[in-house]
């Protein structure tokens, strides 16, 4: 009476479907596939496939085997090298230790390391060479130097491009330090567009203290020199006049603000005031003289001398200030390594490839400067001990461990500043620094 009240009201369409329980829908899907099969369900039994018995892991990987096996003896049978005889021949696989042993021996260079070598310095290079040299070995100190200061192609020659302003900074102008960042930021950004296409060359522009803050940095120097000086005359230390040595002027900003400062403040010490100014850069040295030429005051005391500090040979007998402000930083330095078993230090080589390519090798010390100084740190700290040599006992123990190394990590030494203090102590002893 409900079905068909429902049916006639259409009521009917509108009831939710009813959930089945599992029995009823296991039920539902056999009497489908009954339906499917035929009615007799005896012959739907005999129909039904029969699954095969579930295989073990281990019995998978068997068929896996057996069949890779049997494609690559179809695939050997197919090889048409095989066909004609000629069967290919598979290397011998290599162990951990003989790879290692290839890539440890693996040659840096695909030039040929029987090409005979020549032993050269720095100052050799600088004279014989407009590119960088090939097929030579040299000391560490020296590469570093000639890659630096070279005339022809050195980095100061060059890529270096100092930061520099026609006028300093109004430091009163600016509301804080970020402000003064942001502005020096955008000046930065302007030279380097400049410098973009100039020459093919690829340039660094770098800042000095000098530089960025002058002419106060200068001034604070200048003030300093004066003070000191006048203090010595007073106290009848000597009677010598006012000698400055600035050694790696830059773009002689420094000697400038110096030289500007005592004219202006102290008139009766710069009136036998002298300034020397020592630069080993040829470029640099043009760049003090048109700066000193084009100035509204040319300094008749002033003086720049183009060469090395380090080749200095004149005696400077009076009182005098050196003055070396971007020097000690930018000076080479040698590298050295010690003998696992005997402590005895070793002295870094550098050797150039036909194809520009170097590696650094080792041999024992006969440079007189890496023994001076090694000699000189041992008799001023007779305690002290290089941080890269061990101690005996570990240096005991490390020798036990497979491919242990011969050789300890590698020290670097300040041979070339060690240079100018000699210099310094021969040449100037009166100086103040």
């Amino acid at each position: 009476m409900l079905v068909s009240y429902l049916q006639r009201t259409g009521g009917l369409r509108k009831l939710q479907p009813v959930a089945l329980s599992r029995w009823q829908q296991r039920t539902l899907k056999t009497q489908r596939t009954l339906k499917t099969r035929g009615t007799n369900p005896k012959k739907a039994d005999k129909e039904e496939e029969k699954k095969p018995p579930h295989k073990g892991y281990f019995d998978e990987l068997r068929e896996t085997i057996s069949s890779w096996q049997q494609s690559t003896l179809n695939t050997q049978d197919t090889d048409p090298k095989k066909a004609d005889g000629k069967e290919e021949e598979r290397p011998p696989r290599k162990g951990y230790f003989e790879e290692l042993r290839e890539i440890m021996i693996m040659p840096l260079t695909s030039a040929d390391p029987n090409i005979p070598t020549k032993r050269v310095t720095a100052k050799y290079c600088a004279q014989k060479f407009t590119a960088p040299p090939r097929n030579v070995t040299m000391l560490s100190s020296d590469f570093i130097d000639d890659s630096l200061y070279n005339p022809a192609y050195g980095y100061f020659s060059k890529q270096a491009l100092i930061f520099s302003l026609r006028e300093g900074y109004d430091f009163s102008s600016f509301r804080d330090s970020s402000a003064f960042m942001d502005v020096m930021g955008d000046q930065y950004k302007e030279i380097e567009r400049e410098l973009d296409d100039v020459r093919g060359i690829t340039r660094q522009l770098w800042h000095t203290s000098t530089e960025i803050f002058k002419p106060w940095y200068g001034y604070a120097i200048a003030k300093h020199i004066a003070e000191q000086y006048m203090a010595d005359r007073k106290a009848n230390v000597h009677d010598d006049p006012l000698v400055v040595y600035e050694v790696g002027g830059g773009n002689g900003t420094l000697m400038m603000n110096i030289l500007d400062y005592i004219r202006n403040n102290e008139p009766a010490v710069y009136s036998q005031m002298e300034y020397r100014l020592v630069e080993i850069s040829p470029k640099l040295a043009r760049q003090q003289l048109i700066k000193h030429g084009s100035n509204n005051f040319v300094h008749a005391n002033a003086k720049v001398i183009n060469q090395s500090i380090l080749d200095w040979s004149t005696l400077e007998s009076r009182a005098c200030f050196v003055v070396a402000m971007e020097l000690l930083d930018n000076f080479p330095h040698d590298v050295v390594r010690y003998d696992y078993d005997t402590g005895e230090p070793y002295q870094g080589i550098v050797r150039v490839y036909d194809d520009s390519e170097y590696e650094d090798n080792y041999e024992p010390v006969t440079d007189p400067t890496i023994r001076s100084y090694l000699a000189a740190r041992k008799q001023a700290a007779p305690e002290y001990k290089t941080p890269a040599l061990p101690s005996e006992l570990h240096r005991r123990l490390r020798r036990q461990l497979p491919l242990a190394p011969n050789m300890t990590k590698i020290e670097f030494i300040p041979t070339h500043a060690f240079r100018f203090l000699q210099v310094l102590g021969k040449f100037f002893p009166r100086h103040r620094a």
